[in-house]
C-alpha cells in the first residue's frame, strides 16, 4: 500500500499531465489529436454504428476530410461516411464529452465511447476516472452542458 508521501507525489504527476494534456487540446487541431496524426486512432467512424466494437480502418479505405485523414475498413464503409459524414463525424470534433462540462478540450481514449441521441461521443480515461461513467449518471443534462460550452469554447478560437 502507499504511503501519504507517494499518494501526493502520483496526484501531483496525474494533475500535471491533465494540465499538459489540456494545454495542448485547446492550442491544437480543431478535431481532437493533432493534424499529423491519423484521425480518431485509425477508427473506421462508420463502425462505432455498425459493430459492438470499433474496427481499426486500413490506408486503402482511406478518405481527408475538412483537414483531417480517416480510415475506413471497407469500401463500402468509406462511401456511407462521404454521403453522409454529419451522421459518423463525432460529437465535438472528437474532444471528451465531460470533460466539455467542465469547458475543457481533453483528448479521450477513442475505444470508450456511445451512441447518444445519434451522435458518437467520446470519453477520456485516466487513473480512477472513467469519463463515460461519470456522463453515464445523468446523461441528459451532461449533454446539454457539453453542447452550451462546445459552442462557447468554439466561438472563443
Amino acid at each position: 500500500m502507499l504511503n501519504t508521501t507517494e499518494m501526493k507525489r502520483i496526484l501531483i504527476i496525474v494533475t500535471l499531465a491533465m494540465f499538459a494534456q489540456v494545454a495542448q487540446a485547446q492550442h491544437g487541431s480543431h478535431y481532437a489529436g493533432s493534424e499529423e496524426e491519423i484521425a480518431f486512432d485509425g477508427n473506421d467512424l462508420v463502425s462505432y454504428f455498425e459493430s459492438e466494437q470499433p474496427v481499426k480502418g486500413s490506408e486503402d479505405f482511406s478518405y481527408d476530410y475538412d483537414g483531417i485523414h480517416l480510415l475506413f475498413s471497407s469500401d463500402s464503409n468509406r462511401t456511407k461516411f462521404k454521403n453522409d459524414p454529419g451522421k459518423y463525424m463525432p460529437a465535438y470534433n472528437g474532444w471528451c464529452a465531460i470533460a466539455l462540462t467542465g469547458g475543457s478540450f481533453i483528448r479521450p481514449d477513442f475505444n470508450e465511447y456511445k451512441i447518444q441521441d445519434g451522435q458518437l461521443l467520446f470519453f477520456e480515461v485516466r487513473a480512477f476516472f472513467n469519463g463515460k461513467t461519470a456522463w453515464e449518471r445523468d446523461p441528459d443534462i451532461h449533454k446539454i452542458v457539453a453542447d452550451k460550452k462546445y459552442d462557447e469554447l468554439s466561438s472563443k478560437n
